[in-house]
């Protein structure tokens, strides 16, 4: 389909194209004046998502991060719960007047409520505060799914339904921490009053989210905190009751100072053997020197006492001197040493009264001998007192190292115990610590700050009447055009000339347009067609037989007949119009060849009429399948009946100069079509043109020229536009 060929159909269907959307605008136009004003407010938010603070410093949020947090809010604005919360604390604010507000809700919303909610209902509903009347409405809502509230907040209700809070619309600013959230309804003050709840409530819901990640982790930290206190103070009681049991004041130090100690102790020890033992010797010397009187004097009694007395103040002396390292008991010690020198200076006063014999039996003066006998005995005594003493020390820390050798592993157990004990506490400490810290740091970024309140609405939006009434002008146009383009493009006819070519696949000889059309027209068609026919004459027959043939009845054989015998007489040439009935008819009323036209156009009362008819038109029966006439023609135009109606016997069908198919533009072209024709060709060996009948005017203007009618300018112009025929003239000459 061309674009001339569109604008035609659009021109042919202008009429519905107009009518039908203006019946449908006014349609809308008319259901649509008692439309209710729609009032709208809005609020902003401001979340600090994606460019706020924490207690660590500035939040630093990726794309995703930033985006699943403000999809996260959006959805908990638009949840069910939350409109379901909205819807039931506004009910309960509006069923807790007790007269009408008209800084509440206008009059017709207030009288609406009272219709919706009887009293019956409201007595049970409706509590001294407000909070219990929505805790009441609440509860009544959920004790069945078939009472009044439950109805009434899943129904189309314009205020109090969740049907109606879905006009609730919460965006992102572009890519700002700025949430907007608008709503519209009826009410102006309902309206301000619904977004004033809806952000009281979802910034709760938002804020106990948030918390609620964190509150538990705190709890869990700190039960598991306070469990791991009680065991390391239990670990540490256990350390301390087992130092106090043992008297460890501290367990290293003292094995140290201990093994330090006994090193010492038995270095000295084997210094002071060595000197006893180099004491005995020399004392043994000594002895063996003095064998007399002195000898015996020497060990007598008194010397012995007071040897004696001096060996355990040497005992004394020592021990203290051993045990007491660090010289607490100096007095003491001062004493006995002052003790001991009474005692050495007693002995000598003894020994100097042994002086008076000169020598000793070996020629050694006594003297002599007396003092190096004291200073051995005394050294001996020393030696023997200080090793008893060390005696006694090195059995004491044999006790000592007998009882810290299994401390110090029981000790290495607990000191590993309160050290894993401490470690679990610290980290769990430190984890309660961190936990704490997101805890604050969520409540501090969790807080959603109103920076553009709801409004109150002052004046409706801007009425749709108009919009709707323009779209469904539109929409009746639409419609319109796709039906005349659907039906153009499923039209499966033969319609126009170069489909019907693809169709009937037979050679084009003409076409004819509606008999409707301009009479000027028509008579440019009949020259038309007759310029086609006679081009397809060979001019050396002396009379041309042309036989016109169809598929079905109906197609318009008699009209072209006419239409070139009457263009043909003008010609001057003899033409003559038969007719071949069915072999069905013929055998009906007896006759077996063709009858004239005129007999046929005739309507026929008898058989004797239509035999009467048939001897009138001068033919003769056909001898040897050839027509025999009285007279010469220079034409015969011969129509037969329809193919489907007519059946053909080989070799004796009448020879034709050319056989015309006629086929009508407005009929399908099916498979029966195709069979007929082709049965037609091989029984007679001749292969028919065709001409296309009842052609529209808009494809017959390609073939047999323009529509000689007046157009205005721009009809013209436009006409010229779609066909590019641009610096097309009528002459050689501009004029």
């Amino acid at each position: 389909m061309s674009f001339l060929h569109f604008l035609n159909l659009v021109y042919k269907n202008l009429k519905w194209l107009i009518l039908v959307p203006i019946v449908l605008a006014v349609a809308i136009f008319y259901f649509t004046r008692k439309e209710k004003k729609v009032y709208a407010s809005e609020s902003t938010i401001y979340t600090g998502i994606a460019s706020g603070y924490s207690l660590s410093g500035e939040i630093k949020a990726d794309f995703f991060s930033t985006s699943n947090a403000f999809d996260n809010l959006l959805t908990l604005i638009q949840s069910r719960e939350t409109k379901q919360d909205v819807a039931i604390s506004l009910l309960a604010e509006h069923l807790s007047l007790k007269k009408h507000d008209p800084q509440v809700m206008t009059w017709l919303a207030y009288d609406e409520l009272s219709r919706q909610v009887p009293d019956s209902i409201r007595q049970i509903i409706v509590k001294p505060t407000l909070s219990e009347t929505r805790e009441a409405i609440t509860k009544f809502m959920e004790s069945s799914d078939d009472n009044l509230i439950y109805e009434l907040l899943n129904s189309k209700e314009p205020f109090y339904s969740l049907d109606a809070l879905k006009k609730i619309e919460a965006n992102r600013i572009s890519s700002s921490d700025l949430v907007k959230i608008s709503y519209e309804t009826n009410d102006p003050f309902i309206c301000k009053r619904t977004l004033e709840l809806l952000e009281s409530i979802f910034m709760e819901k938002y804020k106990s989210v948030k918390g609620g990640q964190t509150t538990s982790v705190v709890d869990y930290f700190e039960t598991q905190t306070r469990k791991a206190f009680i065991k390391l103070d239990s670990v540490e009681k256990l350390f301390l009751d087992f130092n106090k049991n043992n008297d460890i004041i501290n367990y290293y130090e003292q094995t140290k100072a201990v093994a330090g100690e006994r090193e010492d102790l038995y270095a000295m020890n084997h210094d002071l053997e060595m000197e006893e033992l180099a004491s005995s010797k020399s004392l043994d010397k000594v002895n063996e020197s003095i064998k007399n009187r002195v000898y015996q004097s020497i060990y007598g009694s008194e010397i012995i006492d007071e040897r004696q007395k001096l060996s355990d103040i040497y005992n004394k002396i020592a021990n203290s001197e051993i045990v007491n390292k660090d010289g607490s008991n100096k007095r003491e010690l001062d004493s006995l040493k002052n003790l001991a020198a009474t005692y050495e200076a007693n002995i000598k006063k003894s020994l100097n009264n042994l002086n008076q014999q000169t020598n000793t039996p070996n020629g050694i003066p006594t003297k002599n001998v007396l003092d190096e006998w004291l200073r051995t005995t005394l050294a001996f005594e020393q030696s023997k007192a200080k090793l008893a003493v060390m005696d006694k020390r090195k059995k004491e820390f044999t006790e000592e190292y007998r009882k810290f050798a299994p401390l110090g592993a029981i000790l290495k157990k607990i000191e590993r115990q309160i050290n894993v004990s401490e470690q679990e506490y610290l980290q769990l400490l430190h984890d309660l610590n961190q936990a704490k810290l997101s805890q604050q740091n969520t409540e501090l970024t969790s807080r959603l700050d109103v920076v553009d309140p709801p409004f109150l609405p002052l004046k409706p939006n801007p009425s749709k009447r108009i919009i709707l009434v323009i779209v469904g002008f539109m929409v009746g146009f639409v419609l319109v055009m796709a039906v005349i383009i659907g039906r153009a493009f499923i039209n499966k006819t033969l319609l126009e000339p170069s489909r019907a070519k693809k169709m009937v696949n037979l050679p084009l000889l003409g076409i004819y347009p509606l008999l409707n059309d301009n009479p000027d027209f028509l008579r440019q068609a009949d020259l038309r067609l007759l310029q086609h026919v006679l081009a397809k004459i060979d001019g050396r027959q002396d009379t041309i037989y042309l036989g016109f043939i169809s598929t079905q009845k109906g197609e318009g054989k008699s009209t072209i007949i006419d239409i070139l015998e009457r263009q043909l007489l003008d010609l001057n040439y003899h033409v003559e119009k038969q007719l071949l009935l069915s072999n069905t008819e013929y055998r009906q009323l007896g006759i077996s060849m063709p009858l004239s036209l005129a007999a046929h156009q005739i309507e026929w009362a008898n058989e004797q009429e239509i035999i009467k008819q048939h001897q009138d038109t001068g033919l003769l029966k056909m001898q040897g399948g050839e027509l025999v006439r009285k007279k010469e023609k220079d034409f015969v135009l011969v129509e037969f009946p329809a193919l489907e109606k007519m059946v053909i016997k080989p070799g004796l069908f009448p020879p034709l100069s050319h056989s015309i198919l006629v086929c009508r533009a407005n009929r399908i072209w099916d498979t029966k079509d195709k069979q007929m024709v082709s049965i037609f060709t091989q029984t007679t060996g001749s292969q028919p043109m065709f001409i296309l009948n009842g052609v529209e005017t808009d494809f017959a203007e390609e073939y047999i020229g323009e529509v000689p009618k007046k157009r205005n300018a721009i009809r013209s112009f436009i006409k010229k536009v779609v066909k590019f025929e641009f610096g097309n003239r009528k002459s050689v000459y501009r004029g």
